[in-house]
């Protein structure tokens, strides 16, 4: 996404047949970002980082992003990735090839407490609601949404100016050709797991500096 600013590495020795681990460098920023279509990892995930957070479970942020194939026939298409990021970090839930949803997730997702934040994500709840496994999500909040209405910027602002202007992380790319590529794959390329993992994390940072706990949908 940014040659410059962005990397991507495996950690081989955190590796397990059940998932992946990389660490994604942003702007000298480490987020160490779990792969997995294993229920029992994404809940163990789950348990690690809201105990790292639990004094901001009343106001908690999360990032929020989803991949789909661009080829599907369906519109809105399912959902094939899911992903969340609090903190530094990320975790790619590789939903086509999970066989459920752990019940820890659907109660996360539904929790109003929590804040799923996002840019450009006006479909997302209905690509997770037709992915194989229906997700409902509580709450998911546009980061444009918020700006245009607390800073009086332009709705139709992209995630790339939204993280030069907000974040000071200038010349952020999104390339195109990951965006449209097979998200339904088994095995992710380093180029869609530093995508996906990008794509959440801005998000979140985005939705704390906006403070998107304390804004209303009117």
């Amino acid at each position: 996404m940014n040659g410059d600013y962005i990397a991507i590495s495996p950690c081989s020795n955190l590796n397990t047949d059940s998932f992946r681990t990389f660490i994604v460098t942003f702007f000298s920023e480490p987020i160490i970002t779990t792969v997995t279509a294993t229920p029992s990892v994404v809940r163990n995930w789950l348990y690690r980082v809201l105990r790292l957070h639990r004094t901001r479970r009343h106001k908690l942020v999360v990032g929020l992003g989803v991949q789909w194939n661009s080829s599907s026939s369906f519109e809105p298409p399912p959902a094939a990735t899911l992903q969340l990021c609090i903190g530094h970090r990320c975790l790619i839930f590789q939903l086509m090839h999970a066989n459920h949803v752990p019940l820890s997730l659907r109660r996360f997702l539904a929790d109003a407490r929590n804040t799923f934040v996002g840019v450009w994500n006006h479909s997302d709840e209905a690509k997770l609601r037709r992915s194989k496994h229906g997700l409902e999500v509580h709450r998911v909040v546009d980061a444009r949404e918020v700006a245009a209405e607390r800073k009086g910027w332009s709705r139709q602002m992209s995630m790339e100016k939204l993280a030069e202007i907000i974040l000071g992380a200038a010349d952020v790319k999104k390339p195109k050709r990951t965006a449209r590529s097979a998200w339904d794959t088994n095995r992710l390329s380093s180029e869609q797991v530093q995508y996906a993992c990008v794509d959440a994390y801005v998000s979140f940072e985005l939705g704390k500096a906006l403070k998107v706990w304390s804004w209303e949908d009117n």
